[in-house]
């Protein structure tokens, strides 16, 4: 789970009067992350455009190692297991 730091929580209203403050802070790196909340709940996060892209980099990787994992899996099938296309096509697995 996510932690914030008292400084990096604001109220969607002060969000919204403090928007060039909080983006000026997240851009000079003064700040990692900015919670918004309303009615006492986190309802997002703002992160700078350099975190965004780790966070999408690291998702990237992670999906090739799930493809990797699953192919690789699959190329330790026996050949007993093996079905034929025509099998497949017609749903006698």
């Amino acid at each position: 789970m996510v932690t914030f730091a008292r400084n990096e929580i604001v109220s969607s209203s002060q969000f919204v009067r403090n928007f060039a403050t909080l983006l000026k802070q997240l851009t000079e790196s003064k700040q990692e992350k900015i919670a918004i909340i309303k009615n006492n709940e986190i309802q997002a996060v703002m992160i700078s455009v350099e975190e965004y892209e780790k966070l999408k980099s690291i998702e990237e990787i992670s999906e090739r190692k799930e493809i990797f994992d699953a192919v690789q899996s699959r190329g330790q099938t026996p050949e007993s297991e093996y079905v034929s296309y025509d099998e497949a096509m017609n749903n006698k697995i």
